[in-house]
Order: C-alpha cells, then sequence, then structure tokens
C-alpha cells in the first residue's frame, strides 16, 4: 500500500447508496505525488444504481479481499472533497480531515458551484477540465481532481502545501467575520469598506485570519457584481 505520509488526499467509489462499503480507494501523496489505487470485495452485490454512476461491476470485484482499515497506512491528515463521506467509507479512522468543498467556498467566493467537476472547470476552464471530468467518479481520476483542487486553494490562500495543520484549521473553523477588527475602519462592517481599502490589505497584510479574507474576497465580489 501507498507509503506513510503526513497527508494523503483520498477518493473512493463504493458498493451501495446507503450503509456504503468500499470497493475502489485511491490515495495521492500530497508531498510527493504519489498515487496508489486498488479494488476490493465489499462481500455483497453491488446496487446496479452505483454501477451505473461509476462502472464497477460484481464481476470486476470478484474474488478481491474486502478493504481493512487496519491495513491501510493511516496519515496524519485526509483531504478530499467531502471527505467525511470517504472517511465514514473506510471506517471512521483517526486522521484530522481536510474538506476542498469548504476551502474552496473561501478561497473562490466567486465561484457559484462547488461540485467536484464544477470546481476544476471553474479553475482551469471548460475545455481543459472535460479531459479531467471525462475520469469522474473512478477513484483516481476524482482524487487527482482533488490533488489540483487542494494545490489551487492553497495558493489562493497563502497557505503552504505542505502547512496541513492551518489548511484543516481553515476547512474547519474559517467563517468570514461581519466586522472589520482593527484598522482606521474597525467596527464598520466589512460589505462597507472602500474598494481600495480591501485590496491593500489583502495585498499587504500577512499572516490575516481566514474569517476576514474570507469576508474580503467577499467584498471584492460584492463590488465587481455592483460594477458589472
Amino acid at each position: 500500500m501507498t507509503p506513510s505520509s503526513t497527508a494523503l488526499v483520498i477518493d473512493t467509489e463504493t458498493d451501495q447508496g446507503r450503509d456504503a462499503r468500499p470497493i475502489q480507494v485511491a490515495t495521492i501523496n500530497v508531498l510527493t505525488g504519489y498515487e496508489w489505487m486498488s479494488y476490493f470485495n465489499s462481500g455483497r452485490p453491488i446496487s446496479p444504481f452505483v454501477t451505473g454512476i461509476h462502472g464497477i461491476t460484481d464481476e470486476d470485484v470478484a474474488g478481491l479481499e474486502r478493504f481493512d482499515l487496519d491495513k491501510f497506512d493511516l496519515p496524519e491528515y485526509l483531504i478530499g472533497h467531502n471527505v467525511r463521506f470517504d472517511w465514514k467509507v473506510i471506517g471512521r479512522p483517526s486522521a484530522k480531515l481536510i474538506c476542498t468543498v469548504r476551502l474552496a467556498r473561501i478561497a473562490f467566493p466567486e465561484w457559484t458551484r462547488y461540485s467536484q467537476s464544477k470546481c476544476i472547470e471553474q479553475l482551469i476552464g471548460m475545455e481543459a477540465a472535460a479531459q479531467m471530468t471525462a475520469a469522474a467518479h473512478d477513484a483516481l481520476g476524482d482524487a487527482r481532481m482533488c490533488y489540483l483542487l487542494y494545490q489551487a486553494c492553497c495558493e489562493r490562500l497563502n497557505i503552504a502545501l505542505s502547512d496541513f495543520e492551518t489548511a484543516h484549521k481553515v476547512s474547519n473553523t474559517a467563517k468570514p467575520v461581519s466586522k472589520m477588527p482593527f484598522g482606521k475602519y474597525k467596527g464598520r462592517p466589512v460589505s462597507e469598506l472602500p474598494i481600495g481599502y480591501s485590496k491593500w490589505l489583502l495585498a499587504n497584510v500577512q499572516g490575516m485570519t481566514p474569517s476576514l479574507y474570507s469576508a474580503l474576497q467577499q467584498r471584492l465580489k460584492q463590488l465587481e457584481d455592483v460594477g458589472s
């Protein structure tokens, strides 16, 4: 299985819509880019409905072992799009979770939709995204998209790719603040800040809290919408 790492991007495909068990698991080591993927037999028939989504049949996994969390080289952090689903599917391990849906909402508040395929489309454009999303609903293909999205979110939020502690904090706690916590506009609603001041803050204030960063991004989007 994949070598030890501090954080793994993970994606799974399952046998059922409810009480799902993994039949395909893929991971990508965030720091090395090492990819791992394997198929498993869940011990029960695959639902025709989910086969229609990911294309994996009972014949594809016949004779394979069941997924065993004890054999999974567990990292400190698991990263995924709606990662709690994959975390639950593999058995609720003790890893800390970083959700790219939440990161994307904070990093790219100007986007209108946050499904993984739509995030990739808004990130790299429809033509380039079409090649990646063609592999959607394959665990490794989805993990690759998630890895790209995680990298983009970190870049936009000025988080080092390896700073999993901060990414975890942002994805789990960041909510936009309503009022400026400091400066000449302290106490004033962020939604009323001048555009020039908002841009200056984003460009010059180091170590800004994720909640203020998100609020300022929303303020700029608000002003752009008014001007359009």
